[in-house]
């Protein structure tokens, strides 16, 4: 079974190329819970969007119609959690560079190219992460969504208390590289995605997941790219 799952030992992070089968349990961790809760909160205001519910993409819901901060009008949209530092997850990027080890020389520069083109066709860069930028905001926004109250929900999301941020068309893919020994060569230690000349995200060292090995990636601090806050509305 092909689908978006999210693990509770990993927040709401997105794996988005995995094969799992019918045993495989979604956690329904923090993350998956309060996506949920945001488009009710959503919902309740009066705006319209599209659900993802297909797997193999990041978005969770596309704005449609009038209402939505013209930043956010028509884009591909993933919910996160106000503390989180989790993005996505990759068992095809584990399966795509020698995390274990090579020997004589290994192309960097070609590596990139080639986990930019792989990120490009999953739509990362299309992408904007849209989270609460305090604990404060995201506890309001579950208020609004059990009392589905329209005004208040409005009032909620005109604040200017979101992070709403997307890669840079001209984002960087950078694959690093731990020596070992002249003789023996080295492997790849990590995956660093630029933007605007910071790191955007970064990979971790991989890891087992219900049964496959993952890269996981996260941003360097629960604020991601410039940090700029927008309203939703």
């Amino acid at each position: 079974m092909r689908f978006k799952e999210y693990l509770e030992d990993f927040e709401d992070l997105d794996i988005i190329d995995i094969d799992l089968d019918e045993k495989t349990v979604d956690a329904g961790a923090g993350g998956k819970k309060f996506e949920t809760v945001m488009i009710k909160a959503l919902q309740a205001a009066g705006l319209n969007l599209d659900i993802n519910n297909y797997a193999g993409k990041v978005w969770d819901i596309k704005p449609k119609g009038s209402g939505w901060n013209k930043h956010l009008s028509g884009n591909e949209i993933n919910i996160k959690q106000s503390r989180t530092k989790w993005m996505f997850g990759s068992s095809e990027l584990y399966n795509m560079l020698p995390w274990d080890g090579f020997k004589g020389k290994f192309d960097v520069e070609k590596a990139a190219k080639k986990v930019k083109n792989f990120l490009k066709k999953r739509g990362i860069d299309k992408v904007i992460y849209l989270k609460p930028a305090s604990p404060e905001t995201q506890d309001k926004i579950r208020n609004v969504a059990d009392n589905e109250d329209p005004k208040k929900a409005k009032e909620v999301l005109s604040t200017k208390d979101f992070y709403a941020e997307k890669l840079e068309g001209g984002f960087a893919v950078r694959v690093l590289t731990d020596p070992r020994d002249a003789k023996e060569g080295g492997r790849v230690s990590s995956i660093a995605i630029d933007s605007g000349g910071k790191v955007f995200m970064r990979s971790e060292k991989p890891r087992k997941i219900s049964g496959a090995t993952m890269v996981t990636f996260r941003t360097p601090t629960v604020t991601p790219g410039k940090g700029q806050k927008r309203s939703i509305v």
